[in-house]
């Protein structure tokens, strides 16, 4: 494993800077509008979704200082989608598995490997979203009115890292469904079309029909763990099954890897 997991870190190199600084661009582009935008009132923010901007006083809060990562998490998360979904298809549509296997034809340890490596570059991803939404954060500040002196002590310390984590592992199962989407398809096109139709398009219109269907979905689930929990569903359920989501879409990767004919 440890064979492909440097050989897919060399792969990477130029996509995975991409791809981090696409996150990363995501963050700041976010965190702006969030200091330029913000309103007393509410409104919808940044994103769409029905999010409200913050006011002043939230984002004085401790928590206020990665608002813009956490607003911009399910634009990450569908870099991330997009990343895992190239990488696993690539192999099969420029026919490398082949090569792949010969060289180790323990298929789990090749598969192993390489999600290895994109959560990884995932990782990375996030982490240097996190500090550029953190900077334009400080450079908007002063700009916006909004005062800095809670994003200093420990408690917004604590916030920021707990916020980055989640946002990261949240990042990770959005590629997973990429990963496994790709696996089904072989071709990164289609699994990129299909997940990001069904994540963002299908669960809202499942909504119509299912008001409670963003408590248990995966969309929904993402992005509740990405706040740390909601007034319906606390961060323990949404941690929960997302953990009960991300070992599915895994299991399901590995199994097609694992019996599917890599010629079909």
């Amino acid at each position: 494993m440890l064979r492909t997991f440097i050989s897919e870190m060399i792969r990477f190199r130029r996509t995975g800077l991409i791809g981090a600084g696409i996150m990363a661009a995501f963050t700041v582009l976010v965190t702006t509008l969030t200091f330029v935008g913000f309103d007393e009132s509410t409104g919808p923010g940044p994103g769409g979704g029905g999010r409200a901007l913050p006011g002043t006083s939230d984002l004085a809060a401790t928590d206020g200082l990665v608002s813009g990562l956490a607003s911009a998490a399910t634009m990450i998360g569908i870099v991330a989608l997009a990343l895992f979904a190239i990488s696993v298809a690539r192999d099969y549509e420029r026919g490398t598995i082949r090569q792949l296997l010969v060289g180790e034809p323990r298929r789990a340890l090749v598969l192993g490997g390489k999600i290895l490596a994109l959560v990884s570059v995932v990782a990375v991803g996030v982490t240097v979203a996190a500090l550029g939404g953190i900077a334009a954060a400080f450079s908007l500040a002063p700009v916006a009115g909004v005062s800095t002196a809670a994003w200093t002590t420990g408690a917004a310390v604590s916030a920021a890292s707990s916020t980055t984590v989640n946002v990261m592992v949240a990042t990770v199962v959005w590629g997973l469904a990429g990963a496994v989407l790709a696996m089904v398809t072989r071709s990164a096109s289609a699994a990129i079309t299909v997940g990001i139709g069904y994540l963002l398009v299908g669960e809202q219109l499942l909504q119509l029909v299912w008001d409670t269907s963003s408590d248990w979905l995966v969309s929904g689930t993402l992005s509740t763990f990405t706040a740390g929990g909601t007034d319906l569903v606390s961060y323990g359920r949404s941690t929960t099954l997302l953990v009960l989501y991300a070992a599915a879409f895994a299991t399901a990767t590995f199994v097609l890897f694992q019996r599917r004919d890599i010629t079909d």
